[in-house]
């Protein structure tokens, strides 16, 4: 068969389809059929949520509280400069910065203890280091002047860790621990700004809130990593729901 005689037989089966097609009424001859669909009245539609982990940021804040402790306590013993411009840095984006990056992330964690603990202790931080950054600019006697202003708001974090060190009471031993300490170290820095005084020996409150924070924040990825309390931190000392118990009985 030729390539002609093809595209003849081709036409032609062209052809009478569209004569078919032609003859094809779509409004009389096309039925759709209509079917109704019952549920069930029972029937609950469950929409499930797939939950966004997020690690515990803990280690990396008391990392944080630990090394700028660590240096303020060299500072205070005299072993360093005293509080020199070299160390606002530190103190502001280590100390500062990470705590309030880590007080953000223990919210989306819904962790109210470490969420408020890290946010206002990083505020703390970010406005001491600031202070710090007085000297630099030459502002020496406004720093003296405006000392007394600086023990007023280190006096309302003693107030403020002082729920802390309650809250603590049901976390572990350890962290009760540090607080404790942090709120006698808040008391020396109160009373050394409102004496505008620095022959308060500071130092050794520094360096035992050092190495407690080195101690938990390495206990926390080691423990994280055993999937159990492999380095000890002390069971909580009281478990405020008890209260809640008895209230309700």
């Amino acid at each position: 068969m030729t390539s002609a005689e093809e595209d003849r037989l081709i036409n032609e089966a062209v052809e009478m389809e569209m004569r078919d097609l032609n003859d094809f009424d779509l409004h009389t001859s096309l039925v759709i059929p209509k079917k109704e669909v019952s549920f069930p009245q029972n029937l609950t539609v469950k929409i499930t949520k797939t939950p966004i982990i997020v690690a515990d940021p803990s280690s990396i804040g008391y990392m944080s509280l630990a090394i700028v402790t660590l240096m303020l306590s060299f500072s205070s013993f005299g072993a360093t400069s005293k509080f020199t411009m070299l160390q606002a840095p530190w103190v502001i984006s280590l100390s500062g910065l990470i705590m309030v990056l880590s007080g953000i992330v223990e919210t989306f964690r819904r962790k109210i203890f470490g969420s408020i603990v890290f946010l206002m202790y990083g505020f703390f931080w970010l406005a001491y280091g600031s202070v710090f950054l007085l000297e630099y600019f030459g502002l020496e006697e406004d720093l003296k002047l405006g000392s007394q202003h600086v023990g007023v708001a280190i006096f309302g974090y003693t107030i403020f860790n002082l729920s802390v060190i309650l809250a603590s009471l049901s976390i572990n031993f350890i962290s009760f621990v540090i607080f404790v300490f942090m709120e006698l170290l808040l008391l020396l820095l109160c009373f050394e700004h409102l004496e505008s005084t620095s022959s308060i020996p500071t130092g050794f409150f520094y360096l035992i809130i050092s190495f407690l924070s080195f101690y938990y924040s390495f206990a926390l990825v080691i423990n994280s990593l055993a999937g159990g309390q492999l380095i000890p931190l002390g069971n909580p000392i009281f478990n405020w729901n008890k209260l809640i118990v008895k209230n309700q009985d």
